[in-house]
């Protein structure tokens, strides 16, 4: 966390707010948008097929995730039986005959084998599950790609990439406007309980200051409010960098 020293020149932005409102991402947003409602009808068939699938996959989930619960209760059962029935096996075998021994034996082989079976048909699912669901993961992963690589030829900006310029942006305006306004030191305003000077609040300067950077693009009017110093208790995602 930040220590505040006294000849420190304070100044709050909110780098949520400014993301949020980043002409970058919401160029981009925009233009994904408006790309997936003209293209809906070339993609659908493949989402439908991969929703569908994913839901037949999480429902195989949960019941093997069922069956599995069931067994490990069962296993404590059946190693009790088990357990009794050696025991009473060697209580009982000075009295018994030899193919008497041998038969009681055999049973209790045939019941822990009979765990053991039902314990490798489980292991075989999961794995089996584990390589549909990689397979999945894959074709869906191939999927949103295909939908990102069209979205990027047809001169959309790929949203991790959007994400990263507005990060980066934002962090160095926030240095800019600082130092523009003799600010030494940056805070949220979420962390401020009361700040008597108001003007200090530079977050719609930083975001007028972003906007300045890109006049090329044009965006409909945002209508959304700034946070003021000594009230803001927003909710708003914060990226990493940006806190810095």
């Amino acid at each position: 966390s930040a220590v505040v020293n006294a000849a420190d020149t304070i100044g709050f932005v909110d780098p949520g707010y400014v993301m949020q409102n980043h002409p970058v991402l919401l160029d981009a947003s925009i233009k994904f948008e408006n790309f997936m409602k003209e293209n809906q009808a070339k993609f659908a068939d493949e989402d439908k097929k991969l929703t569908e699938e994913n839901k037949k996959l999480t429902a195989e989930r949960d019941a093997l995730n069922i069956d599995s619960k069931n067994l490990q209760k069962e296993q404590a059962t059946v190693e009790a039986t088990l357990k009794k029935e050696v025991a009473q096996l060697e209580k009982d075998a000075p009295r018994l005959r030899a193919k008497e021994i041998q038969a009681r034996q055999a049973k209790i082989e045939g019941k822990a084998k009979a765990f053991e079976n039902k314990v490798a048909a489980i292991q075989k699912r999961e794995q089996e599950f584990a390589k549909k669901a990689e397979d999945f993961q894959k074709r869906a992963d191939a999927f949103q790609q295909k939908i990102e690589d069209a979205n990027k030829n047809s001169g959309g900006l790929n949203p991790q990439e959007a994400q990263k310029t507005a990060i980066d942006e934002v962090n160095s305006t926030i240095k800019e406007v600082a130092k523009a306004k003799g600010y030494t030191l940056i805070l949220q305003p979420q962390i401020a309980l009361y700040a008597e000077d108001e003007s200090k609040e530079s977050t719609e300067a930083v975001l007028d200051a972003s906007k300045a950077k890109h006049p090329e693009i044009k965006l409909p009017e945002q209508k959304a409010d700034a946070p003021k110093a000594d009230a803001a208790k927003t909710e708003q995602a914060k990226p990493e960098e940006a806190k810095k």
